[in-house]
């Protein structure tokens, strides 16, 4: 059988229809309703499952940009002040060699 990411998603609405009218067939009008809203329960637990995994990953991916903005702003203040001590250093060394 093939994994679920290998299904286009017009096979897969065929696969549901299917699906949906052989266990209909089995079951009297009364049974249908149970079960599709039994599914529809099952089907909501994994949307609320989903949904929280896509919201931890969201806010592990914005602290980590926040993190990787916070590391590049000290690292550009450790850049700046090495600019400073080198514009410093050519200042005295200039002022050193003047005849």
């Amino acid at each position: 059988m093939k994994k679920l990411e290998e299904y286009g998603p017009t096979e897969l609405a065929t696969l549901a229809t299917i699906l949906g009218i052989i266990i209909a067939s089995k079951f009297d009008v009364d049974q249908q309703g149970v079960v599709a809203n039994f599914l529809f329960g099952v089907a909501q637990t994994i949307f609320i499952i989903a949904a929280q995994i896509s919201n931890l990953n969201a806010k592990e991916e914005a602290q980590n940009a926040s993190n990787t903005n916070t590391n590049s702003s000290t690292t550009n203040k450790d850049l700046q002040k090495q600019i400073d001590e080198l514009k410093s250093l050519i200042k005295k060394f200039g002022d050193n060699n003047i005849c």
